[in-house]
């Protein structure tokens, strides 16, 4: 690693009196997105629950005296594949909110449900697993509101385990089908009034077994936004395409959550078709886009606050014909070595082939910086490093990773998805942050240092990106999941790549922004996906 001329030495950002803007705008952005959050519940009760194994959310409307001599229809929610109840809440709340009884819950190896998804992908096992979570489910939710109507709404796999379970079970009047994936086609007996609503940008294949679905009951052809058949008299299908979302977009898109009422209110006689609902569609994408924007807001004047962590800016700081080499060789060469090689050493689904990914990209890169000549030289690097007592660097390393973590994963968990795992995943956890850290700490020095390329960040996460899609491309039927959580892999950078850019610039320091990056890939990834038996 060359030394970089004193006169070409950047200068370290310190605060400034306008960093107050900053500051008090991202905290006036976080207040204003956690009370659109909050005021979500308004006029609901919300409890947790648990049968055995089983977590459950209930949520109570809170009716006025006219109201509570009449039973009020049950709706009972499920998450699609490395899913939790916290991606349903949207639905919960809106349909709360309108007079219903909603009962969530996490499938088997999902969210904090203890007990591990069975069988392998499409076998009559983890079907049974699925299905046994549901009935669960109904049954409490038939408990707490006797000689109601009954109503289902899942998303993405639980699609399937809807149809399935309604096929069976003839007191459920009405199904929402967001995005799902359905194993067998719905033909035009099935009897429950049925709503497919798909997002506008989901691969077609996935949107055409809807549309299947509709030809059964408009072998003419069927048209989106159009309901064939009386809701009144069940059998009634509807199929829409929510505007401007993907797969997990459209579960916090309002038009998603205006038609899902709709339907159901349709089914059960509470209201015509072009009355309004009792009370207004909310969406929790405001709410978080405002919370979140104002965390990241406020990172930048608080980074403002770390101490130097080395005297000067540490990186391999490569221009663009190195780094293209040592860029691309971990992007192709990862997807290329793991292909025949198992995957399956976690309990973590697809989980364990990420932690594999981010390992070996790591690794590779690594090699490839020593190849072009740019690895660290430790003993300079320790040197360099000299910039603070080590008591200053700990504190400051803390309370940073700590924001960054814990200030968004927080909000996170509560309103979006699982993002802190249950303790028995611990040791799966510790395995994905090694992985993680390889990766994260080798693309750090890659893509930083003094004099370096620009853009080389964007341009080394875009190729960690295909290099995701590579793989799913040689092994479709396994890692077909992968897929979709892309832009949620997309937004992790974006965050994580501010806070790493903001940490860096003030303390020269990379690692500590590949900490933040390694632990929230380790937490998310534990979470998210599901452990199997």
């Amino acid at each position: 690693m060359s030394a970089t001329p004193s006169s070409q030495q950047p200068v370290r950002p310190l605060w400034r009196p306008w960093h107050w803007l900053p500051l008090l705008l991202g905290l006036a952005a976080l207040i204003h997105g956690g009370l659109l959050l909050h005021g979500m519940a308004a006029g609901v009760d919300v409890s947790s629950e648990r049968l055995g194994d089983l977590p459950l959310m209930l949520y109570l409307p809170q009716l006025d005296a006219s109201s509570q001599s009449t039973a009020q229809p049950t709706v009972v929610i499920a998450h699609g594949f490395a899913g939790s109840h916290q991606l349903m809440r949207s639905f919960a709340l809106n349909l709360a909110r309108n007079g219903y009884v909603v009962v969530s819950l996490d499938f088997p190896g999902h969210g904090d449900h203890r007990a591990p998804l069975g069988g392998n992908l499409g076998s009559p096992e983890r079907l049974t697993s699925l299905l046994d979570a549901l009935s669960g489910a109904v049954a409490f939710a038939q408990g707490q509101n006797p000689n109601a109507g009954l109503a289902l709404l899942g998303h993405s796999m639980a699609g399937d385990v809807l149809v399935r379970y309604a096929s069976e079970h003839p007191a459920v009047s009405a199904i929402v089908a967001v995005s799902p994936y359905l194993s067998e086609p719905v033909d035009a007996d099935f009897a429950p009034n049925l709503l497919f609503v798909y997002g506008a940008y989901e691969p077609e294949m996935i949107q055409q077994q809807g549309r299947q679905a509709m030809a059964e009951v408009a072998p003419s052809g069927a048209k989106a936004e159009t309901t064939y058949g009386d809701p009144r008299d069940g059998g009634a299908r509807r199929l829409v395409i929510a505007n401007g979302v993907e797969h997990i977009g459209v579960l916090f898109n309002g038009q998603s959550q205006r038609e899902a009422l709709d339907w159901l209110d349709v089914s059960f006689g509470r209201r015509a078709p072009d009355q309004p609902p009792a009370r207004p569609i909310l969406t929790a994408g405001v709410g978080l886009g405002w919370l979140y924007a104002g965390l990241g807001l406020l990172a930048w004047p608080l980074s403002l606050l770390l101490p130097p962590m080395a005297s000067r800016p540490l990186g391999a700081g490569l221009r663009w014909r190195k780094l293209i080499i040592a860029g691309l060789g971990p992007a192709v060469l990862t997807p290329l070595l793991l292909w025949p090689m198992p995957s399956d050493f976690l309990p973590l689904l697809i989980g364990d082939y990420l932690a594999l990914h981010f390992l070996l990209y790591g690794l590779v890169t690594w090699g490839a910086l020593a190849l072009i000549g740019a690895l660290p030289e430790w003993s300079e690097v320790a040197r360099a490093s000299r910039a603070s007592t080590p008591v200053v660097l700990m504190m400051g390393s803390a309370v940073w990773l700590i924001y960054a973590i814990g200030g968004f994963g927080w909000p996170t968990d509560a309103f979006v998805a699982s993002f802190f795992p249950p303790l028995e995943r611990l040791p799966s956890l510790m395995v994905l942050l090694v992985g993680s850290f390889l990766y994260a700490s080798a693309d750090a020095w890659l893509v930083h240092g003094q004099m370096g390329a620009r853009g080389a960040g964007l341009f080394t996460k875009v190729l960690f990106l295909l290099s995701l899609v590579l793989a799913v491309a040689l092994n479709l039927n396994e890692l077909f999941f992968l897929v979709i959580i892309v832009p949620a892999i997309l937004l992790l950078f974006f965050v994580y790549g501010w806070l790493g850019f903001l940490s860096y610039r003030r303390t020269w320091q990379p690692f500590l922004g590949a900490a933040a990056s390694a632990c929230v890939f380790a937490l998310t990834v534990t979470a998210t996906f599901p452990v199997v038996a």
